[in-house]
This record gives structure tokens, C-alpha cells and sequence, in this order.
């Protein structure tokens, strides 16, 4: 975090948190919902200044609880996650990732698929969903790794392995044949996701 956040935190420790005023969508937007209406179904505004984009990229984090928030000075804006906490793109080099506040991925350790074809994954940052726009260029990348019952060599992950990961089969996978990007890969209905991979898409206050 920016330390002029952390030296707001220690000056004015006690500023009440806010709920419903901030939410991530699925393509990795900022979203600002005016009188907390994210609750109410109220889609909420882009956040278009990059100025202050780069300023919550910065200063983006979660609690013991699996619930993230934007430290904006002394006042924690909790997040809405409309599918997870970061959301993944394909780099400029289209070969590794980035999350949406520009965090270079240097590793996954599990792959969920869900019902919708959306593909999730627990990296150092966190969890993540990849944005859907790169959906058909990463899938290209996928490999089912060898192993017990596996094939001799990597294969491209294709409709068998998609239909194996839905009978209930966990694959090897791996994204362009690299150990660092070989993780087990799944099948979970979205509803089951947040608490496997750890975080709250609705963050509440007790």
C-alpha cells in the first residue's frame, strides 16, 4: 500500500468501512455504485480516471476473511466481486499472465472450470478468473500433462478432457508445458468456487 495510505490508517484508525459502494466485474472494471447500490442490483459506474485506477490498483487487499477492499486513506471500501478477486488477462507477450491491477502471475497451484465455461485459478496473489476475452486464445495454451493415466506426452486440453473434468476427474494442466503453470485442474459449479479458493464475493458487515 502506499504509505501515505498506511500513515492515514495509523492517524485515523477508527473511520467506519463502507459496504455496497465498489464492485469488480467480470472483465476487471472499477465500479462505483452512488448510495451503496450494489446491493440493489444497481449496475454502477466505470471508474474511467486512470489516476485514480492505478491509485485502488495500488492499494488493493484482503482481510483474514477472504473479503477484499480498496484502503482509500483511512476508510476501507469493501469490494463486490462479481466473479473473483482479480481478473486475469493474457499479457502483452501472450504467453504469461497480468491481473487487472497489473500484477505479473508467476505461478498457479489449482485450475477450476464451472458450469458457465469460466475459468478460475489460486495464484500467488490470490484467486482469479480469467477475463472471457482471452478465453479462446488460452485455451489454445492448455495442456494435460503426463502422468498415472495420463498419455506419454502433453496433449492439448479438448472436449474429452472438458467432458472427463465433468464426470468428476482431476487433470494435470498446465498452461504452455511449464512446471510453475502446472496445477490440477477441476470441475465446480460457481456457486461452490469462493469457498474453495478462499474469498467472499459479498462482504458484509457483522
Amino acid at each position: 500500500m502506499d504509505e501515505q495510505v498506511l500513515g492515514a490508517m495509523q492517524k485515523w484508525p477508527d473511520v467506519p468501512a463502507v459496504y455496497g459502494w465498489l464492485s469488480l466485474n467480470a472483465q476487471g472494471d472499477w465500479l462505483l455504485h452512488t448510495d451503496g447500490g450494489a446491493r440493489g442490483g444497481q449496475s454502477g459506474e466505470k471508474i474511467a480516471n486512470a489516476q485514480i485506477r492505478h491509485f485502488m490498483n495500488r492499494n488493493y487487499a484482503a482481510n483474514e476473511a477472504g473479503e477484499w477492499f480498496f484502503q482509500n486513506g483511512p476508510q476501507r471500501v469493501f469490494v463486490d466481486l462479481a466473479c473473483a478477486p482479480y481478473i486475469v488477462r493474457l499479457a502483452d507477450d501472450m504467453q504469461t499472465l497480468i491481473t487487472h491491477n497489473e500484477l505479473p502471475v508467476t505461478g498457479i497451484s489449482q485450475w477450476l472450470l464451472d458450469e458457465q465455461g469460466r475459468l478460475y485459478m489460486q495464484t500467488e496473489h490470490g484467486a482469479a478468473m480469467l477475463a472471457g476475452r482471452d478465453m479462446g486464445l488460452l485455451s489454445t495454451r492448455l495442456q494435460v500433462m503426463s502422468g498415472a493415466g495420463m498419455p506419454a506426452a502433453p496433449t492439448p486440453l479438448d472436449q474429452n478432457h472438458l467432458q472427463a473434468l465433468q464426470d468428476g476427474s482431476t487433470l494435470p494442466v498446465s498452461l504452455n508445458g511449464a512446471s510453475d503453470w502446472t496445477a490440477p485442474m477441476q470441475w465446480l459449479e460457481s456457486a461452490h468456487i469462493p469457498a474453495r479458493l478462499g474469498f467472499v464475493r459479498e462482504p458484509a458487515a457483522d
